[in-house]
């Protein structure tokens, strides 16, 4: 079951470049993943956190 709380996350984890309040643990191991595959993205300022993508 996905939790939404994220009283979980703690020290260093809320400083990831696609943090927000209300990720689970899932979401943040994908968003980790994501992160991980566009590495370059990210060096080049390009990276858009897989969430922010599906608000549009």
């Amino acid at each position: 079951m996905e939790s939404k709380k994220s009283d979980w996350a703690r020290g260093t984890i809320k400083e990831v470049p696609f943090w927000r309040e209300d990720m689970s643990v899932e979401e943040y191991e994908e968003e980790r993943n994501y992160l991980n595959q566009h590495w370059t993205d990210y060096m080049n300022n390009r990276y858009i956190p897989l969430w922010k993508q599906r608000e549009k």
